[in-house]
């Protein structure tokens, strides 16, 4: 959830012509990780849905990273301020995988 405030936040600084083009993509990718992990809590019963739902989350995640590297070459964000998301976006995409194997080895 908090890189999914830190863009949003990120995103109030962009340019007012990117507001509705670049920054609402990455508004729109970010909070559809948490989204996409809370939706994958209600399948618990079902693990291949929840592995689909974790699925589309680690995708939004991968957009997300994009985002940011996109912002960063477009002068939008400044090398720290990347680093530090892109770090915790590595975090999320670490504990993401663990959660598809953890409900993998449901299945099988």
């Amino acid at each position: 959830m908090r890189l999914c405030e830190d863009i949003y936040a990120l995103t109030k600084k962009f340019p007012k012509h990117e507001l509705y083009a670049l920054g609402s993509q990455g508004q729109r990718s970010s909070s559809s990780v948490p989204l996409n992990i809370s939706e994958s809590n209600a399948f618990q019963l079902y693990p291949r849905k929840q592995i689909m739902f974790l699925s589309n989350a680690l995708g939004s995640l991968q957009e997300t990273r994009c985002f940011l590297e996109l912002s960063l070459r477009l002068g939008y964000i400044d090398a720290d301020t990347h680093t530090k998301l892109d770090k915790e976006s590595e975090e999320l995409i670490r504990m993401l995988v663990g959660m598809i194997k953890k409900v993998k080895s449901k299945i099988a």
